[in-house]
């Protein structure tokens, strides 16, 4: 008599999206290129079967529905892992059965297209199936029973368009060509498989269910992490009850012979089915049945028929400290009983093409057509616009980090805190910069209103900006930023810096010293400040403010045809010059007395954005190396004072040299790097300038603004003085020259 054939319902992967957008954030910042195999978890159980009431309201009759479907192996946000955590961590619900499998994330469609797929289920999922069945490990101590209700899934992530294939399996070792796992075939068709409520008697299916009840009441008292078993083992005491263990090898060691030829193996069946009376049978069981089979005959060593419980309870309820036991065996139970004719060990070999035998696996989850083939994921359409414009401008820098910049700190440049003084034709084509660096903090602080001009030169304002008299344009760009980027942080503040030589009233003193009180929290707030003022005089006290509170400041200035980046220096001995290094003057108003040409910042098109570009990458260079403002320049060769050289690796970061300042010119299309030292006497950074406005604050900036010709702040840094020592020295080498030239007359 030939038995029947066993039949299976393989799983459906049931992939929740955040599941796909974290496997993306972790590919994109963890894994890069690597093509590694990665461990997952997921999650499966049965499907609860839901009473219905009959259509007929006056009816008191209760139905019970329950679709046929497979059994659906679940993933979300909380399946990954990632590498600073662990799985204790994981918290799934213990009427679950918990499970790990391997994700293969391949680097192009191509190779998605191609690789052996069977070769590759093999390669990745054939060992661990082996071990676990005692084929390659016989170390029963360390038994590790996941790998029989794994998954494995490839796939291909399109970081750039959300798109996602994928094609899970769920590997089971398979028996040899011409080999199969039959029902039992000294037993009539119709009882080889049963259902438990025909095979057992009521007390008798409640004590089985009050067993099952008590082994996890048992798992959740001693680990309270671990979810419902897969698959355990049932024997009867000598009081006639129900007991059920794990599925072990120490377990099933432990029992008697008695009990070892009494027992009988349960899996948990995820399948469901549409109702519990067929008229055909056998029907289709779970698939893990598959690898519990091959455990029982390559571990355990079993042959010949047994009897296999294909678990199925109507619902499986979750066990805390008040759960108790309940069970109506009329409406909760959906169980069979199978009865198995056991291959033998030798089914599961096959013959290898070099001779010898091997193990195979299959598994490969069908399509929506329900064809052998992947699966794709549109996830754009569910994710919010501004999600979606974070994502893709922070791609392109993370995708730095795959190879040529390894040590690119993204996190730091997003936290940072910019404060920009300007919001003019710099302003604007430094904060659009920023942007691409995945900065997300822009402060802007300026006076002025947009004006018809503005817009074809300053790249965050548009025409409707100038009407009505023009927005303040502090707070049009910070607006602007904002529609651009809309997960930023932006702030416009309208305020005035004072100006040595821009003399105050009495009426004006209370609005300037709050303007001041405004720049000098800004500053203390602020990460990095780029100085990016009209002119000369404007950058004087955001220079003392800056040295003062010990930022960094990046500055920026334009010519007609020249431009000029550079960095102050911060407060270690050596440290760099400032702006107001180079002058034996103080500044003063440069707009009196000027024509209109003079007045405006007049310059070559093309300058901001050259100027505004070279500011933000000196920025983020300055801010990967330890040392940050503090950070040594290059220093000039020999053959030139404007041709730097690395002496050390101390004077360059992680993106390359840190140059003191860049000078440029579209004249002759060349830059110069020049290495500056501080100014003992500097208008800007001298410690006697900068202690007096820690000193006296606003009423030393007071002093400085309304002094007409300067010499206050000249006095306070020491220029007077200097210039004095400098005019004596040059007297006395002009008396020596006259002696010398009356010396050669007498010959």
């Amino acid at each position: 008599m030939t038995s029947e054939i066993v039949k299976y319902v393989p799983f459906q992967s049931t992939v929740d999206p955040s599941f796909w957008m974290k496997l993306a954030e972790h590919k994109l910042n963890d894994l890069k290129l690597s093509e590694e195999p990665i461990e997952v978890y997921a999650t499966y159980t049965i499907k609860s079967n839901i009473k219905l009431r009959a259509e007929d309201a006056s009816s008191t009759t209760v139905t019970t529905s329950t679709a046929f479907t497979s059994g659906r192996m679940r993933l979300d946000q909380d399946s990954i892992v990632l590498p600073d955590a662990s799985r204790e961590h994981l918290d799934f619900p213990n009427n679950v059965i918990q499970t790990v499998g391997k994700v293969k994330i391949l680097n192009t469609i191509e190779s998605f297209k191609t690789i052996k797929k069977n070769d590759l289920l093999n390669e990745c999922c054939l060992p661990s199936l082996l071990q676990a069945c005692g084929i390659e490990d016989t170390n029963n101590d360390k038994e590790n029973l996941d790998a029989l209700t794994s998954f494995f899934c490839l796939c291909h992530l399109d970081l750039k368009t959300h798109k996602n294939v994928y094609w899970f399996a769920f590997p089971v070792l398979t028996p040899a060509t011409g080999k199969s796992i039959r029902f039992d075939e000294s037993i009539a068709k119709e009882e080889v498989m049963t259902s438990l409520k025909q095979s057992m008697s009521e007390d008798a299916l409640t004590s089985l269910h009050k067993a099952v009840y008590m082994m996890r009441l048992q798992q959740w008292q001693e680990q309270q992490t671990t979810g419902h078993p897969p698959f355990w083992i049932i024997f009867t005491n000598d009081e006639g009850e129900y007991q059920c263990l794990t599925l072990s090898f120490a377990n099933y060691d432990g029992l008697s012979e008695d009990e070892k030829k009494r027992c009988k193996f349960a899996f948990l069946d995820p399948t469901s089915t549409q109702n519990n009376d067929f008229a055909i049978m056998p029907i289709p069981v779970g698939w893990t049945l598959r690898n519990l089979i091959a455990y029982l005959v390559l571990k355990l060593g079993l042959a010949d028929g047994i009897d296999i419980i294909s678990f199925r309870p109507s619902v499986i309820r979750r066990i805390d400290d008040e759960s108790t036991f309940t069970f109506d065996a009329n409406t909760d139970d959906l169980s069979y009983l199978l009865k198995i004719q056991l291959p033998s060990k030798e089914d599961y070999q096959w013959n290898s093409p070099s001779g010898g035998t091997r193990y195979n696996t299959m598994g490969w989850e069908l399509n929506a057509r329900n064809k052998p083939g992947p699966r794709s994921v549109n996830l754009a359409p569910q994710l919010e616009p501004s999600h979606l414009a974070q994502q893709a401008s922070d791609l392109n820098l993370k995708l730095m980090k795959w190879r040529m910049i390894p040590n690119l700190d993204l996190d730091y440049l997003s936290n940072m805190r910019v404060l920009l003084l300007g919001a003019g034709t710099l302003g604007c084509s430094v904060s659009r910069t920023l942007l691409g660096w995945g900065v997300r903090n822009i402060t802007f602080v300026d006076n002025g209103k947009v004006s018809y001009s503005n817009p074809v030169r300053q790249n965050l304002f548009e025409v409707q900006d100038c009407e009505n008299g023009g927005k303040d344009k502090a707070v049009a760009a910070a607006e602007a930023l904002k529609r651009i980027a809309p997960t930023i942080e932006s702030e416009g503040y309208v305020a005035t810096i004072p100006m040595p030589g821009h003399a105050f009233n009495e009426k004006e003193e209370v609005s300037v010293k709050e303007d001041v009180e405004l720049m000098q929290k800004l500053v203390d707030e602020s990460d990095v400040v780029f100085l990016l003022t009209d002119t000369r005089e404007s950058r004087w006290l955001p220079t003392v403010m800056a040295r003062a509170s010990n930022k960094m400041m990046i500055n920026a200035a334009l010519g007609l045809d020249s431009w000029l980046v550079m960095r102050h220096g911060g407060n270690e001995d050596g440290r760099l010059g400032c702006y107001f290094c180079n002058d034996v003057v103080a500044p003063e108003n440069s707009t009196n007395n000027r024509t209109l040409d003079q007045q405006c910042t007049v310059t070559r098109p093309g300058l901001a954005p050259i100027a505004s570009s070279m500011a933000v990458e000196l920025c983020v260079s300055l801010l990967h190396h330890e040392k940050k403002q503090d950070a040594p320049a290059p220093s000039p060769s020999a053959s030139s004072a404007f041709s730097p050289t690395v002496d050390s690796s101390d004077a360059t970061s992680a993106l390359g040299i840190m140059p003191h300042q860049i000078r440029g010119s579209i004249v002759s299309y060349t830059m110069m790097n020049p290495t500056v030292p501080a100014f003992n006497h500097c208008t800007g950074c001298c410690d006697g300038v900068v202690e007096m406005y820690k000193k006296e604050g606003f009423d030393f900036v007071k002093r400085v603004c309304c002094n007409a010709d300067g010499k206050y702040l000249e006095d306070i840094a020491g220029l007077t003085e200097f210039r004095a020592k400098a005019n004596s020295m040059m007297e006395d080498c002009l008396d020596w020259d006259e002696e010398e030239a009356d010396l050669e007359d007498d010959f």
